[in-house]
């Protein structure tokens, strides 16, 4: 399993050992109907994740003749930590950050072609070239402490972006932003075309609380204040109780409850699912449609995918991949093929395009000096690669130019079972070039920081998805967000450095007719293939398992009006939609 992120790099949240609850709580039980009964408490062995101390029992959620509704993710322990600025965060993690805290306006991610909802605004207009959006701000917004959401709340999320370069986790070329009455108007140094979607998803906080924090990145905010339609009632290392804000100026939710927990690893999520004790599950899970759907008609999967890919990054600043030929060779062998019938079972498909695009949606993107060209695994190519850049012992026990036995390591947390599939067959196709090639297995939240921070060989990760490929090639190769190794990167984790590539992605966004832009992403795509600073390697679906037994009006395929990942902004309008079955 794989979360997304909006937005920037998410880690993982403390939660979950052993909590089950039945009847009418939050994890009802498979084949039970809603009751008026009170919940009652029980124990459970379903693999939850252990915090990493002894800490309290998890609260009973209140009595209610309506279910808590309870999610849940495999991404291990957490620390209690509720900043909805730090991607590593536990709400940002778990996603109850964007059940607290809200955007301006709701974009549908997976559809380009949808007019986004306005919602914090009213209204918003951009200007003809896209450096410049205006919006109207609702009124009658209260925050959840009872004090006044306005413009200048507005202006100070905006600001804290543009003063502290580590909040702008959407890389955003802000210039400046000013109200005047009711309107927010947003300046940008360049066009925001290709990143219409970020602007819409930035959430906002309120300026009388963050005002008096010195240190935004590292305050761990365990008394959220937001305007969204959740508020945080009980942090535990068993579970993260939200309930409905009873001052939302969308009105009541109809939740009274919910109920965030995290699994080591996607079995137990499973299980959890399964058994009904979750309600909504971010979950790869192997041969799905007989190990969840057919346990029973309300369990629902829906993983829809547009232009965002999974790919493994290459460190290119430090370590054996930052040798180009090495790269290029280490990728010449990898079988997308075998990495999609062994990791996910086929749910997410082998990219086929040189260009790492996923098809068919990103067909009509392909420059034309590339149509209808595949990757194919090459392994003689690759060993001519290695043996003409100087290397010895290839096919054996490879070593560099200086006699250095090459070894590496592919990194991705332990659990998260397609990926540990997939990093398994990677390494050993390179085995087969004599890299000593080995699969490390961290905890997600280590595994977070080392990528972020730029120590490690390789990884397996993810790209945002946009309405153009931009954020595909942005996220693997911009230059802009390259930072020192021991800093903490948004993207760009392997600190690919290429000057050229940088601009074209710039050019691209900038464009305002489609040959530029086709003449901007064909030097990108040169440079991806000749330097191989990433290996795209699959579509990126989201993974979404859930339940109608207890509530409906989730997003699916028969009603795309969001992604399902509830790790993004657009969780508050999903929960807003959710309706208690009678």
């Amino acid at each position: 399993m794989k979360m997304t992120r909006t937005l920037s790099i998410a880690s993982v949240l403390l939660v979950a050992t052993g909590l089950a609850l039945s009847g009418c709580t939050s994890k009802p039980a498979p084949g039970t109907t809603t009751t008026t009964t009170a919940p009652v408490a029980t124990t459970t062995t379903t693999s939850a994740a252990q915090p990493p101390t002894t800490s309290t029992t998890a609260p009973a959620p209140p009595t209610s003749n309506t279910p808590v509704l309870s999610f849940g993710k495999p991404d291990g322990p957490q620390t209690n930590n509720s900043n909805p600025w730090v991607g590593s965060s536990a709400a940002r993690t778990m996603g109850y950050a964007f059940a607290i805290y809200e955007p301006l306006v709701q974009a549908n991610t997976l559809d380009p072609t949808a007019k986004p909802t306005p919602w914090l605004a009213t209204d918003f207009a951009w200007n003809a070239d896209y450096t410049s959006i205006t919006y109207t701000i609702r009124d009658g917004v209260k925050w959840s402490d009872g004090q006044a959401f306005s413009a200048d709340d507005v202006v100070y999320s905006v600001q804290q972006r543009i003063d502290k370069k580590a909040l702008n986790a959407e890389n955003l070329d802000y210039k400046a932003v000013s109200a005047s009455g009711n309107k927010v108007t947003i300046d940008f140094n360049t066009p925001q075309f290709v990143n219409q979607n970020k602007v819409y998803g930035l959430f906002m906080v309120p300026k009388h609380i963050w005002s008096a924090i010195a240190d935004p990145t590292t305050d761990t905010n365990q008394k959220p204040v937001g305007t969204g339609p959740y508020v945080l009632d009980n942090w535990t290392a068993q579970a993260v109780i939200l309930k409905a804000n009873p001052t939302y100026w969308g009105g009541a939710p109809s939740v009274p409850t919910i109920q965030y927990q995290e699994f080591n690893d996607n079995t137990g999520l499973t299980n959890a699912l399964v058994a009904g004790q979750v309600q909504w599950g971010w979950s790869f899970i192997a041969n799905y449609k007989t190990v969840w759907v057919a346990k029973d008609p309300a369990y629902k999967a829906w993983y829809p995918s547009g232009l965002g890919i999974d790919a493994l990054w290459y460190n290119t600043v430090q370590g054996p991949f930052a040798d180009k030929a090495l790269r290029v060779a280490a990728t010449m062998v990898i079988d997308r093929g075998a990495l999609s019938v062994g990791g996910s079972t086929g749910a997410a498909a082998p990219l086929t395009s040189v260009t790492g695009l996923p098809l068919p949606v990103g067909q009509s993107f392909i420059p034309a000096a590339y149509q209808g060209k595949e990757y194919a695994t090459d392994l003689e190519g690759a060993k001519k690669v290695l043996t003409d850049a100087g290397y010895t012992g290839v096919g054996t026990a490879l070593k560099d130019r200086q006699g250095k036995a090459v070894s590496v390591k592919i990194t991705d947390p332990a659990g998260w079972n397609d990926y540990n599939a997939e990093q398994q067959i990677i390494a050993d196709a390179w085995k087969a070039l004599g890299i000593d090639a080995q699969v490390d297995t961290p905890t997600a939240d280590a595994w977070f920081t080392n990528i972020a921070e730029g120590n490690f060989d390789a990884a397996i990760h993810w790209t945002d998805g946009g309405s153009t490929p931009y954020d595909i090639y942005s996220d693997m190769m911009n230059g802009t967000y390259v930072v020192p190794v021991g800093q903490s990167a948004n993207y760009n984790f392997g600190r690919y450095q290429n000057d050229a590539v940088t601009k074209a992605l710039a050019d691209y966004a900038a464009a305002t007719a489609d040959a530029a832009r086709g003449a901007a992403l064909t030097t990108i795509i040169d440079a991806l293939i000749a330097d191989a600073p990433t290996a795209p390697l699959l579509t990126r679906p989201s993974w979404g398992n859930y339940s109608t037994k207890y509530y409906t009006g989730w997003p699916s395929a028969d009603d795309p009006y969001s992604d399902i990942n509830m790790t993004l902004p657009a969780a508050s309008l999903i929960l807003t939609k959710l309706k208690a079955v009678a």
